[in-house]
């Protein structure tokens, strides 16, 4: 082989690995915890808009197992997660990386974002009181819940879920450790039995009158009312109403569905545009439809099922605070024997 013929050999060689390149970067790999049926049409808005394909990699199991045993060679662009335990569990242990969008900044309330701007809130889920339709509650602070009328009549699932843990934490950082000691305390001391079961089934007990009030989020309610969980469950579900729930002189407590930059994304600007993508009002309305949640900008599109459950405005504490208190929060409810 000549000389010329050598170097002709090695600029198509070359011209071969950028093409490659260039194709590896229009495909960005999203690890995420709901699934893919939930997570690929608003997948295909985004290719649509932008050119670039998105591969949906569901992790079922841990996520931060998965991450810290991939290491560095990591596919991972972007992380879905569902739970504010699990989404700020991925900065805390250095599994993200910052992600500097003014765009995202603008659009999502600061006590959503993630300290350092690990992470963002794409949709939010409320954890509210419900009650029976013909029930004259029209509203109810968190603190309430212990006054002694609600005696026998209150239900809700174990409060070591972690949707309950979130909201004891919430209560911790409004409150500090005696108070929440005894609102749970008063909580317990109101409930109709023992906690068991999941939000649906608080739901079904308030519409077959087993108990009066109880707390779930907004979610459950909207995926029963949808039917997707069968006929039965929708009839017991359209008995029962979400009531606006506020801490005193504050907002609703809400839990979320997050996302983050993976800390060795290979295409950590392709994960940025696509994050930039679902805060958009278009793909927020596609992305929270999916799993019947509220939309992270209020101005968004709702799915009517949501919209029908009213409008509830986000406590302002920052995400980041309640998480810290997580654990605070287990241990209280330990120590009150909640479950037992």
């Amino acid at each position: 082989m000549t000389v010329r013929q050598k170097a002709t050999a090695a600029l198509i060689a070359l011209a071969s690995a950028c093409t490659a390149a260039a194709s590896r970067a229009e495909e960005i790999t999203l690890y995420s915890t709901r699934e893919a049926a939930l997570v690929e049409p608003v997948v295909a808005a985004f290719t649509a808009a932008s050119g670039i394909r998105a591969k949906i990699v569901f992790v079922e199991d841990s996520l931060v197992k998965r991450l810290v045993s991939d290491g560095e060679a990591s596919l991972a662009d972007v992380l879905l997660t569902i739970g504010l335990d699990k989404t700020t569990q991925l900065s805390a242990r250095g599994l993200t990386q910052a992600m500097s969008s003014g765009l995202i900044e603008q659009a999502v309330p600061a006590n959503l974002h993630g300290g350092g701007a690990q992470w963002v809130t794409l949709a939010i889920r409320p954890r509210v009181v419900f009650a029976r339709n013909d029930s004259a509650l029209a509203a109810i602070d968190y603190e309430d819940l212990v006054d002694s009328k609600w005696r026998g009549k209150l239900c809700m699932r174990s409060p070591l879920h972690q949707n309950n843990v979130a909201l004891v934490a919430a209560y911790l950082v409004h409150h500090g450790e005696a108070a929440t000691e005894a609102w749970l305390a008063g909580l317990k001391a109101n409930l109709a039995h023992k906690p068991d079961g999941k939000d649906n089934d608080v739901i079904r007990e308030i519409a077959q009158g087993v108990c009066e009030i109880g707390i779930g989020n907004t979610v459950a309610l909207a995926q029963l009312r949808d039917g997707r969980e069968g006929a039965d469950w929708r009839t017991w579900a359209m008995k029962v109403k979400t009531v606006p729930t506020t801490f005193t002189g504050g907002g609703t407590h809400v839990n979320l569905t997050g996302a983050a930059i993976a800390k060795h994304a290979p295409h950590p600007a392709g994960a940025r545009q696509f994050l930039e993508f679902l805060v958009t009002p278009a793909a927020q309305r596609i992305f929270a439809a999916a799993e019947l949640e509220y939309p992270v900008l209020a101005l968004a599109e709702r799915a009517p099922v949501v919209a029908e459950m009213g409008s509830f405005i986000a406590d302002a504490t920052p995400i980041d605070q309640i998480a810290a208190r997580q654990q605070a929060a287990i241990a209280l409810i330990k120590k009150v024997g909640f479950d037992e």
